[in-house]
């Protein structure tokens, strides 16, 4: 069974939830600190996640793609995983 976490952070004034196992909610719930170390750790993941994303947006927010570019790039990218699969 899968629960949801709430983290309160105010300096972004927001409330995240977060799903997570049984295990880990009692062990939360058991112990303040690693509770407390959790909620810094989802924070700080959620913050350098956001942080690439808006840089990525910022980077390539005026780039027009056409469909032939984007169909080009799929064919490299699947290529590239077949040969590394073909490597292993």
């Amino acid at each position: 069974m899968i629960i949801f976490w709430t983290i309160d952070y105010v300096r972004f004034m927001v409330s995240i939830t977060i799903e997570v196992p049984d295990e880990i909610k009692i062990l939360l719930e058991r112990n303040p600190l690693l509770k407390k170390k959790f909620e810094k750790l989802a924070v700080e993941a959620f913050h350098e996640k956001l942080l690439r994303l808006a840089i990525a947006d910022e980077i390539t927010g005026d780039i027009e793609v056409s469909e032939d570019i984007i169909m080009e790039l799929d064919r490299k990218i699947k290529k590239s995983i077949i040969e590394r699969l073909e490597k292993s």
